[in-house]
């Protein structure tokens, strides 16, 4: 019997065989994301029918936290919608079979063409500000048609909370309409959402991470209020949806992986119990990204060098600011990742702790995941274990030094130990040529291919490519 899902993985051979074992493949690399999927469906279950269980709510997981198909999927099996920041978001969503009405369209820079895309197709389309309003109303005037939910977003003006990277309702944001308690600028964007009957949401979104409830909820009642104000005036029901975004913070101390949902909940049914009445509001729509992903995957890398330093070790692993973009730019401001010690088998280290520096592959000096984390003794091709990975790691990974993106695996605990799962392969690099040349070469022959990177529909492609061709892809672009 394993004693955790770390050993069942080196068991498995989910991390290879060892850095020093006879290897000659290049393009592998020691490390691997694993997903507890039991736990990630049981958060989506609490906010589904234990939070928020009202008929008219329907929860969009926001792409841009955690854009792989798989879990995108997963929660549109289960009657999730998807908040998409960008029209690639937006058609990944489609492609997946989520409803034109399921898709939120969130981006406050929007061209033209991408505004008359999710009118034509019904997309649920939030307006950000009063010049993206003028030309949603220029095209509708021209007679583009739509049945797709039109709504607007409104800065609710309940200032910054702890990080004010995340922080959207102050007076400075670049986020929505802003709608003081009273005055001329209310007015102004009152009798502008009445003169335009089609617009039939009003949408908020407080912050990211680093509100406290009091201010989520504050976001919210402002809103209700203000849609309340319409209605009112126009003496109809004019506004029928109520969008009242995500931002429930993600505790990165805390080892319990269910996010605190209820008491969000408690706290919105006693300050704005409208939302939850029946009748009121024809559907409320929910945007949570990090507080459904992050604390459900973890990143284990075996170390391949160790350096010591006075009081402490460095361990280098294959994974640095190209995963963990947050933690290594901003240390200490965003995340906090806890980590774990490991021998080469997976079984938990406990002598001998000393401050080390988790540090990546990168070229440069800030490439280090977390400082001075005290752990037992880490020694080459023991495995660290990075926790809370499952948002906003893979899908803000950069580039840089070309790094290839880890594969990744969702896993199941069973009667007689784990079950594992490969929802995306490692990137080759095969693959990555092609995706550093594929625009360029296609130009050229003014060929245009939908294609989708960070493993969404990248093997499809590249199966197809072999498939079709029967030969090296990399020599048809070369050729190209």
């Amino acid at each position: 019997m394993y004693q955790s899902v770390v050993d069942a993985a080196v068991a498995f051979g989910l991390l290879g065989k060892g850095v020093l074992s006879d290897a000659e493949d290049v393009e592998q690399k020691p490390l691997a994301i694993l997903y507890d999927i039991d736990a990630w469906e049981q958060n989506l279950k609490v906010v589904r029918e234990d939070c928020f269980s009202e008929s008219h709510f329907l929860h969009a997981c926001a792409v841009k936290t955690n854009p792989l198909a798989f879990f995108l999927k997963r929660a549109y099996e289960h009657g999730h919608g998807a908040e998409c920041a960008s029209l690639t978001e937006v058609k990944h969503a489609l492609n997946l079979g989520f409803n034109a009405g399921d898709i939120i369209y969130d981006s406050p820079c929007k061209t033209l063409a991408e505004i008359k895309f999710a009118l034509t197709h019904g997309i649920h389309l939030n307006i950000d500000n009063m010049q993206e309003l003028q030309r949603v109303r220029s095209l509708l005037n021209d007679g583009v048609q739509s049945d797709g939910v039109i709504g607007v977003r409104i800065n609710p003006l309940v200032g910054a909370g702890t990080i004010a990277q995340f922080s959207v309702s102050t007076g400075k944001s670049k986020f929505g309409i802003p709608v003081p308690p009273s005055g001329d600028e209310r007015e102004s964007l009152l009798n502008s959402v009445l003169e335009n009957p089609w617009i039939s949401c009003v949408h908020v979104h407080t912050g990211s991470g680093g509100m406290g409830l009091a201010q989520l909820v504050a976001g919210v009642r402002t809103a209700v209020d203000f849609a309340l104000e319409v209605n009112s005036r126009c003496g109809s029901n004019q506004i029928q949806v109520l969008d009242i975004g995500g931002g429930l913070g993600v505790d990165f101390k805390s080892e319990n992986m269910l996010s605190d949902f209820s008491s969000y909940a408690q706290a919105l049914r006693a300050s704005v119990p409208e939302i939850f009445e029946k009748g009121r509001f024809k559907r409320v729509v929910t945007e949570f990204g990090a507080a459904l992903q992050c604390k459900f995957a973890s990143l284990l890398a075996r170390v391949e060098y160790t350096k010591t330093y006075d009081g402490g070790r460095i361990a280098l692993i294959h994974a640095g600011s190209d995963l963990f973009m947050r933690a290594c730019y901003c240390p200490g401001t965003f995340v906090n990742h806890r980590a774990f010690a490991y021998d080469s088998n997976g079984i938990p280290k406990v002598a001998n702790e000393l401050p080390h520096d988790i540090a990546g592959p990168l070229c440069f000096a800030g490439d280090v995941i977390l400082n001075g984390v005290v752990l037992p003794e880490l020694e080459v091709d023991d495995i660290v274990q990075l926790a809370d990975v499952g948002g906003n790691s893979l899908s803000i990974r950069t580039t840089h030094c070309s790094r290839q993106a880890p594969p990744v695996y969702v896993f199941r605990k069973t009667q007689t130990g784990f079950c594992f799962q490969q929802v995306r392969t490692f990137l080759s690099w095969e693959e990555f040529y092609i995706y550093s040349i594929l625009h360029y070469r296609f130009k050229k022959f003014n060929l245009r291919i939908l294609h989708w990177f960070n493993g969404i529909q990248y093997n499809i492609f590249l199966c197809f490519i072999k498939v079709s061709f029967r030969f090296n892809p990399i020599k048809l672009f070369k050729k190209l």
